[in-house]
């Protein structure tokens, strides 16, 4: 059963241990994911779009690899019910992307301000469309759902339901909501 130890006594004897888990969950200091949540490696890499240059920016394969284990960590980790809601804008996203880092050098070589290749306007376009996707209602509910099934999931061993945790902190925090684990 996936109880974390933290859990404070003051539960009625009554309360699913699940719901006693998923609140103790909430607490971001505990056992943090090592997986980025996919608002902030999105977000990361279209700052990266806009203002990353030079050599040691986007013509070096080991920062365009770095990105792309990142976004696929990230979206390897998206819950079922999320991953319903967000198929077009993350599929357009990862082609664009994909578009972008396999591109020619002197297309990579670019520095912000000059951009104008598609690549770069799509990349950054598809970027934006699954940040707001990812902000809407629908899609935080979906976090939701697939975070409370997580947590009444008695097969879990550990905290495999930690990444949805931090996306949906993340996508609350994003809507401007205070999320707090006091």
């Amino acid at each position: 059963m996936m109880i974390d130890y933290d859990v404070s006594d003051d539960w009625s004897e009554d309360a699913p241990d699940w719901l006693k888990s998923l609140v103790s969950s909430l607490d971001r200091n505990h056992g943090a994911s090592t997986v980025l949540p996919l608002t902030v490696i999105v977000e990361e890499i279209a700052e990266w779009i806009e203002l990353a240059s030079g050599t040691d920016a986007w013509k070096k394969t080991a920062n365009r690899d770095s990105l792309q284990w990142d976004l696929d960590k990230s979206v390897g980790a998206i819950s079922s019910s999320l991953r319903a809601h967000i198929p077009g804008p993350l599929a357009a996203f990862q082609t664009a992307f994909g578009n972008l880092i396999s591109s020619s050098s002197a297309v990579l070589s670019q520095p912000p301000g000059t951009r104008v290749d598609a690549v770069w306007t799509e990349a950054l376009s598809t970027a934006r469309n699954l940040l707001n996707a990812l902000d809407s209602d629908q899609a935080v509910r979906a976090s939701w759902d697939d975070l409370v099934a997580k947590a009444q999931d008695r097969t879990l061993a550990r905290r495999e339901y930690h990444p949805i945790v931090e996306l949906l902190f993340e996508q609350l925090q994003r809507r401007g909501l205070s999320v707090s684990t006091s």
